[in-house]
């Protein structure tokens, strides 16, 4: 996710550039290669490259209730900054700051790493339980079957704080 970006660097603001990406890359740690698809907006401003990318990509995960692999699509959509370290026109490096460390930069030849911003929208985009299916009925609490594929023979726990209701229903229910 590498884009030269020298020549827009060179352009005034406003100055604009759109590209398609399709790769296969691992967005964060864990997460296991995916392909990436998308499209990518580069927008020149006075000081920097504003990045708006809408990516799509799928997640090897583990479903949080069957723990049932399965990918589970997403959808990242970036929007940041990019400052060069370096200016073209100039050659003049731009000075570290304090704010520096949540900054993302254009290095020295001029090309633009999208990854680094991919891997954290894609870190946020990720579910936090992500689910096979809506109405995944995961697994029995006492034998460990697996309630979508049948009904467990387990009889279903009762919490003791229920005990006095569950015996009025029994004594109001007809015969």
């Amino acid at each position: 996710m590498e884009l030269n970006v020298s020549q827009l660097l060179m352009e005034p603001s406003g100055s604009a550039r759109e590209y398609r990406i399709d790769e296969w890359r691992e967005l964060a740690e864990g997460m296991g290669a995916s392909r990436v698809r998308g499209k990518v907006s580069l927008l020149r401003t006075n000081k920097s490259v504003w990045v708006s990318a809408a990516l799509r990509s799928d997640l090897d995960a583990e479903c949080g209730r069957c723990l049932a692999a399965y990918s589970h699509p997403m959808r990242i959509q970036v929007e940041a900054e990019y400052v060069p370290t370096l200016n073209p026109l100039t050659g003049a490096r731009t000075a570290p700051t304090e704010d520096d460390e949540d900054r993302f930069f254009i290095d020295e030849s001029h090309t633009l790493d999208l990854a680094q911003a991919a891997r954290e929208y894609a870190v946020m985009a990720a579910p936090m339980k992500p689910l096979c299916r809506p109405d995944c009925s995961g697994l029995c609490a006492t034998c460990g079957a697996d309630l979508n594929v049948s009904r467990c023979a387990c009889a279903a726990p009762t919490d003791a704080r229920w005990g006095p209701l569950l015996a009025l229903r029994r004594e109001s229910a007809p015969e």
